[in-house]
C-alpha cells in the first residue's frame, strides 16, 4: 500500500510544482490568514513540494516548522461517548487548542472531527499518539504521528485521520472582501474525492461590511492508505502568497 501511495503522490508533487510556481513572480506578502503563515511565493513552491514529498511514503509523518502551529484532525462523534486523547512530549510539543468541528452535512449523527492545534517548540523528532477511548475508558483505536520539527521549512504540514468511505471537511479562514481567496491547488485523486466547496460567513447580517468567514472543502476518502492536499491562497493579482498542506491518513 505504501508503494501505491508513494507513486500517486509523486504525481501530486509534480502538479504542485507546476501549478504553484505559476504564481512565483512576486514576494509581496499580505496579512496572513489566522490559520496560515505568510510566506513568499517562491518559498510556497519549494516548501510545498518538499513537504508533500516527505509524506509520500507515510501519511503519519509530519514535517513542521519550529514555532509555527499545525493541526491534526481526527474523525469523531461525541454522541457515541468516545473521544480522542493525545499523549506527547510536552518539552518539544505544546498543545495550543482543542475543538470539535461538526459535520458539514445535514445527516443526523454524521461524524465531525476533533481538531487539535499544536506547536513544535524544539527541533528534532517526536511522536504524538492519539487513543480513541470508549465511555468505559477502553482504547479502541490508536494513531501515531511522527513529528519532525525543523527550522528548514517556513510552515507546517497538518494531519487528518478518517475512515475509508466517509466525508471530512477542511476549514480555512477567509475574507473575500480583501480580494484574496483559497484555491484547491492539487490533491491525491487516487484516494480522495472533492465532494463540495462552499463559503460560510462569520455573521448572518449583510450589513456588516468586510466580515470574514470560512472556506469549507469537503472530501470523501475513497481508498485506504494516504493522500496529500495542497491549498493556495491567491491574491487579487493572481499570485500565490500562502499555502496550507494536509497529509491524510485513511483507515480501512
Amino acid at each position: 500500500m505504501k508503494k501505491t501511495v508513494a507513486a500517486s503522490l509523486i504525481v501530486v508533487i509534480s502538479l504542485a510544482l507546476a501549478v504553484v510556481c505559476a504564481g512565483c513572480t512576486s514576494s509581496t506578502t499580505p496579512s496572513p490568514s489566522p490559520t496560515t503563515t505568510a510566506v513568499s511565493s517562491a518559498t510556497v513552491a519549494s516548501d510545498a513540494a518538499a513537504a508533500l514529498g516527505v509524506n509520500a511514503s507515510d501519511a503519519t509523518n509530519l514535517t513542521v516548522a519550529q514555532g509555527v502551529n499545525f493541526t491534526i484532525q481526527l474523525q469523531s462523534n461525541p454522541s457515541t461517548g468516545y473521544q480522542w486523547k493525545p499523549t506527547y512530549n510536552s518539552s518539544s510539543i505544546t498543545l495550543v487548542n482543542q475543538t470539535y468541528m461538526a459535520s458539514n452535512t445535514s445527516l443526523l449523527g454524521a461524524p465531525g472531527a476533533d481538531v487539535f492545534t499544536f506547536q513544535g517548540t524544539q527541533t528534532g523528532t517526536s511522536v504524538i499518539t492519539f487513543n480513541y477511548v470508549s465511555p468505559a475508558n477502553q482504547t479502541t483505536n490508536s494513531v501515531h504521528f511522527t513529528i519532525d520539527c525543523t527550522t528548514l521549512v517556513s510552515y507546517s504540514v497538518n494531519g487528518v485521520v478518517v475512515s475509508n468511505g466517509t466525508d471530512f471537511t477542511i476549514a480555512l479562514q477567509s475574507n473575500p472582501s480583501t480580494g484574496y481567496h483559497w484555491e484547491l491547488t492539487v490533491y491525491d485523486n487516487a484516494t480522495l474525492k472533492l465532494v463540495n466547496q462552499t463559503y460560510v460567513s462569520n455573521t448572518t447580517s449583510s450589513a456588516v461590511v468586510g466580515a470574514g468567514g470560512t472556506d469549507l472543502f469537503t472530501f470523501q476518502a475513497t481508498q485506504a492508505g494516504g493522500g496529500g492536499i495542497l491549498f493556495s491562497e491567491i491574491s487579487p493579482a493572481n499570485e500565490t502568497t500562502n499555502a496550507v498542506i494536509y497529509s491524510v491518513v485513511i483507515q480501512s
